[in-house]
């Protein structure tokens, strides 16, 4: 029996709640108000808690953030229930880390459906224990650029959902991008958990167990840790808080993809000297081949071996874009890979929540973002067929062995 708790301060909504729910075999506990119902929820642990937002003492929104806040209901289903029905209203409700808004009057069938699904998911994508210490070290991809909009997300997502469904082995992405990250929108994710909410954590106090609080779960099996929801969070993690976490999280998984700020801020430089590979992005422009410029200075003068440092070359525009040969005989560094121009299926998937290599493994520029994850895994994935090869991984194949005749 699911125990599902309700917060609102007007009793006739309880009331029509509990006789949709209750048929249905769920438990209905009552709050009045927003504090009753903060105090309810950590003494009863409910598996599912509908608010409203207009209550006397704080809204609906604010018990959100307050539980979101809180280890424990880090993946507790929440569901705003209120008579506010804006768009505003409800980007209101995602951002304090809602699943799901529902306006009043509601029609009983519906939030029953909408209950039932949210309970299903709960059960199916409940977040794992610590993860057991990986028998080697996590490989790490940093993707850096010093020039923003140039696809550094977009390219670090589906890197992260590519080598998950590879080799279906733990794969964790880092938002790390602490003002404005996108991961979490480029994953469909509501923001419940995030870096912040480890931020009370000195580096000797933090370990596996309050960071696996923060860690959520992508449909592909990919782990994520997403970049604070507010920009005023952005600052509240030390990079050496971040240190520590990044140290664990090798230990855990067998694979980490960074998505970096486009700086070189004490972070930033952390992550980028723990990294096996920086992929440094760049698009065919002078502004974007200027960054590259001064990013190859820095990263020579911070002693990192050529090998390290990968060229991927984003095409973001039709046409009049610098030449492939004349930009690698300018920086000096063969490209590792060309993204062609291919507006169309990224602003879908962006829009959608929907990485390409997951939605649409067919499109031609999924298969090259999944031979390029490939390309990056660790030796000993690459050198041995899998005993149960993924859906992925085959396809990787027969591209490699259509490339041989």
């Amino acid at each position: 029996m699911s125990r599902v708790l309700v917060i609102d301060d007007e009793p006739v909504y309880y009331k029509m709640v509990s006789r949709a729910l209750e048929e249905h075999g769920c438990q209905i506990e009552y709050a009045e108000n927003g504090m009753a119902g903060l105090t309810k929820a950590r003494s009863l642990k409910p598996d599912l808690i509908i608010t409203d937002v207009m209550m006397p003492d704080i809204s609906g929104y604010e018990v959100t953030r307050n539980l979101r806040r809180e280890a424990d209901f880090a993946h507790t289903p929440i569901i705003v229930l209120t008579a506010q029905a804006g768009l505003q209203d409800k980007l209101k409700s995602f951002e304090a880390g809602a699943d799901d808004h529902l306006t009043k009057p509601f029609e009983p069938a519906e939030l029953v459906a909408r209950c039932t699904v949210l309970l299903r998911r709960a059960v199916s994508g409940r977040a794992p224990g610590p993860a057991a210490p990986a028998a080697e070290e996590a490989k790490f991809i940093a993707v850096h650029s010093l020039r923003g909009g140039i696809g550094s997300s977009t390219l670090a997502v589906n890197l992260g959902v590519g080598l998950a469904a590879l080799w279906k082995s733990p794969t964790m992405l880092l938002d790390l991008t602490m003002i404005a990250g996108q991961v979490a929108l480029m994953l469909n994710a509501t923001l419940k958990r995030t870096w912040a909410d480890i931020a009370q954590y000195r580096a000797g106090e933090l370990d596996m167990d309050a960071l696996e609080s923060i860690v959520g779960k992508h449909e592909s099996g990919l782990a994520f840790i997403a970049a604070p929801t507010f920009p005023t969070e952005a600052g509240t993690i030390d990079p050496e808080t971040l240190g520590v976490a990044l140290c664990l999280l090798r230990q855990h998984y067998d694979y980490i993809v960074a998505d970096l700020p486009h700086d070189f801020s004490d972070s930033v430089i952390y992550a980028l000297d723990s990294a096996d590979v920086i992929l440094m992005l760049a698009s065919p422009d002078m502004a974007s081949i200027r960054a590259v410029v001064a990013a190859l200075d820095t990263y020579t003068k911070l002693g990192y071996p050529s090998e390290k440092i990968k060229l991927v070359l984003n095409a973001t525009f039709p046409r009049l874009g610098l030449p492939k040969d004349k930009i690698e005989s300018a920086l000096g560094v063969q490209t590792t890979v060309v993204i062609p121009y291919s507006p169309d299926v990224f602003v879908e998937a962006i829009n959608r929540g929907q990485p390409l290599v997951k939605q649409k493994p067919a499109e031609p520029v999924s298969a090259l973002l999944e031979d390029l994850a490939f390309l990056l895994s660790k030796d000993g994935h690459k050198k041995a067929r899998p005993e149960n090869p993924s859906e992925a991984w085959k396809r990787v194949y027969k591209r490699f062995m259509e490339r041989k005749k």
